[in-house]
């Protein structure tokens, strides 16, 4: 695959996000634009999060809004990295076609692009509509849940990952209390691929800067079913792993994994509905079908304060 030397980050944060692609050796420049100056003064409060990434000599920390950097910049990426608050918050304009297609026009040949995407307070068809909006402009998206969030992953190019690359790279990540560095745990969350996204329904809206619906909510996006909802309609018809991996190495253990994570979601679906014993059943299923993953039971035991 493309070997990425620069990266463009939207948004540090806690610098979590930062520190994983500082993480790979081959990453040569990062450039970071953050709206909000302080948080570079705020990054060593969670070095234990982020591996003291503010004192890498290849982050570039600008403070400034990250779409207006595109706009005025020539340069290009591997990878844009685009970790924006939740639309209703006020960065509405950072899930727009025009947004997408302004990162897409600085990506290198076979670059890509990856974007937070929230499932709470996201209706069902505003939630598909974003992610419509990102495969119009990048058609080889796959949709990635993060428990109670989703990553979408844009490129230009088809999007077919060499399972064996993968695990190095995952194994190149810092494996700490905070962090479970699993490489089949990690591909058994891609959700959704091209041919999903194409079997959307067709009232589902692409929103753009001139109508914006991240822009004017409507009261029922605060309606708590919404994140409900959302994770339902992903867990609901998945896509085939081996359409996005190839060389996946042992097939009978993706398939435990894969199986796994289905009763992972399932029991985040119950934990969400309140209903407390069914979800930690579904965890319990989990770790019966898919006894190599550890963080089922670290779960059990954070969530429910139970020794397994």
């Amino acid at each position: 695959g493309l070997e990425c030397k620069n990266v463009l980050v939207v948004g540090f944060g806690m610098g979590v996000t930062t520190s994983a692609i500082a993480a790979h050796p081959e990453v040569e420049k990062i450039d970071c634009v953050e709206m909000v100056p302080g948080l570079k003064e705020a990054a060593p409060f969670y070095s234990e999060l982020n591996n003291d990434v503010i004192e890498d000599p290849r982050l570039n920390l600008m403070a400034g809004d990250g779409r207006h950097f595109l706009q005025k910049t020539s340069k290009t990426y591997d990878l844009i990295s685009c970790d924006p608050t939740h639309p209703v918050l006020g960065s509405g304009n950072l899930y727009t076609e025009e947004y997408f297609e302004l990162c897409k026009t600085h990506l290198n040949d076979g670059g890509m692009v990856s974007q937070y995407l929230p499932l709470h307070k996201l209706r069902l068809n505003d939630f598909l509509g974003l992610i419509k909006t990102f495969h119009k402009v990048f058609p080889y998206a796959t949709v990635w849940l993060g428990q109670y969030h989703a990553i979408l992953l844009g490129s230009t190019n088809p999007l077919k990952i060499n399972f064996r690359e993968w695990s190095k790279n995952v194994g190149m990540l810092p494996s700490e209390n905070y962090f479970y560095i699993d490489p089949y745990h990690f591909a058994v969350c891609v959700m959704m691929d091209d041919k999903t996204i194409n079997g959307f329904p067709k009232d589902v809206r692409i929103n753009t800067d001139d109508l914006s619906y991240t822009e004017f909510f409507s009261m029922k996006c605060f309606n708590p079913e919404n994140l409900t909802n959302n994770l339902a309609y992903m867990a609901e018809d998945r896509c085939n792993i081996n359409n996005v991996f190839y060389n996946i190495d042992n097939a009978q253990l993706m398939d435990r994994y894969l199986a796994g994570n289905k009763y992972l979601v399932e029991s985040l679906y119950y934990q969400l509905k309140g209903d407390r014993d069914r979800s930690l059943n579904e965890l319990r299923k989990a770790v019966n079908v898919n006894p190599e993953n550890g963080e089922y039971p670290f779960l059990i035991r954070f969530n429910f304060n139970v020794a397994e």
